[in-house]
């Protein structure tokens, strides 16, 4: 497998999704529209009509069918008919010339190119072979055929046989515009009903795959059972195993010094203690300081008594 590494760099140029998505479509429309012409064969062909499929004139004449094989729809405008060295090349500028998938398109060998774009300047007649070439010229298919073969108001084109092989034959039906298969097959179950009419093999046949179907069932119950059981079975290992570290846990636990509830209270008071400790003894000490206040002769009394005189 190779792999191949695109390295980014500051010149690379980010697409949105949708663009790309967009473009990818964009893509392969063009694709499908790019298998065109080389999926356009020739399917059938009518050289002698003297009183069959009719023009839109109302006449019967020769006709050639082209069939679109492909799965995407194709223009034939600018491509080439041609029977012995006479070429007819079909009209562009007609939307009809547009062929759908898996679609037919019928040309008149009328010789009367002026009644329509699907009017050959050529007759089957005097011809052994057709040939279709692309715009450029590319033989896209060529069907030959023997002149003297051909019978009035028998068409001559691609039909399956018995065995699913395509040949060049004479058809059964005249199908212009159609499948030219028109013979009903002889389906599977008639084919197997006329093999078998007794319904032996049949029956044998959905014994056989009755007994794969329960056999297969049975592998798989009795693999789904083993697979449960050993995931029980390993989730319980690891449960015990589990039980096992904590227990193993345990004894180095009961070395410790445990320390018992009335050492829990003395360590308790003392703390207690310790914690008043930390404050002021004299809570019980009274402290009067005096309160000073702003001088003001107005409120002073001192100015308002006589003083006395002082005896000695």
């Amino acid at each position: 497998m190779v792999i191949f590494h695109f390295k980014p760099s500051k010149y690379t140029m980010r697409i949105p999704l949708k663009y790309t998505l967009l473009l990818i479509s964009l893509l392969l429309s063009v694709s499908a529209l790019a298998q065109t012409i080389d999926y356009v064969r020739i399917n059938e062909i009518q050289v002698y009509n003297t009183n069959g499929f009719k023009d839109e004139y109302g006449q019967s004449v020769g006709w050639i069918e082209l069939f679109n094989t492909g799965f995407g729809r194709v223009n034939v405008a600018g491509c080439v008919l041609e029977v012995k060295g006479i070429k007819y090349q079909i009209p562009r500028g007609n939307p009809a010339t547009l062929m759908s998938t898996r679609g037919y398109m019928i040309f008149y060998a009328s010789g009367a190119p002026d009644q329509g774009p699907f009017h050959t300047n050529f007759t089957l007649e005097n011809t052994d072979f057709i040939k279709f070439y692309d715009i450029d010229g590319k033989l896209i298919d060529s069907l030959y055929f023997n002149p003297a073969e051909m019978v009035d108001g028998v068409s001559y084109g691609w039909l399956e046989d018995i065995d699913g092989v395509e040949k060049l034959m004479h058809l059964p039906a005249t199908t212009p515009g159609s499948n030219n298969n028109t013979i009903e097959k002889e389906s599977r179950a008639e084919s197997f009903r006329k093999a078998d009419p007794s319904g032996i093999i049949l029956t044998l046949i959905n014994i056989i795959i009755v007994a794969i179907a329960l056999t297969l069932l049975f592998f798989v119950f009795k693999y789904m059972g083993n697979y449960h059981t050993k995931a029980a079975t390993r989730s319980k290992r690891e449960k015990k195993k589990k039980v096992k570290k904590i227990e193993h846990i345990e004894p180095v636990a009961k070395d410790m010094d445990v320390i018992s509830n009335d050492e829990l209270a003395a360590i308790a008071i003392a703390l207690y203690h310790y914690s008043k400790e930390l404050h002021d003894n004299e809570e019980l000490v009274l402290t009067m300081n005096k309160v000073s206040r702003a001088y003001s002769p107005w409120s002073s009394k001192i100015y308002g008594l006589r003083q006395l005189p002082n005896k000695k």
